[in-house]
């Protein structure tokens, strides 16, 4: 699957169902704590959109956010 293809599958479910991340900025933060990378990972673990973020973030290689229960950085995934 390419990164377009992901993105694709990612956005139609993103049309129909909320994603447990929306509206909180700990996805988006440039650091996290421990103790939010553990929140994080607890919200996205309930998420009916898991796979289909995980198979973006991999495939688009995503350098920053929060993205299926792992901490993206340009030094990689956490």
């Amino acid at each position: 699957m390419s990164a377009d293809d992901a993105w694709d599958a990612l956005n139609d479910a993103l049309a129909h169902t909320t994603p447990a991340c929306e509206g909180r900025v700990l996805f988006t933060a440039d650091r996290l704590s421990d103790d939010q990378r553990a929140l994080c990972k607890s919200i996205c673990a309930r998420c009916p959109l898991f796979d289909l973020c995980d198979a973006y973030a991999i495939t688009a290689k995503v350098e920053s956010g929060y993205w299926a229960g792992h901490s993206y950085s340009p030094k990689g995934r956490k």
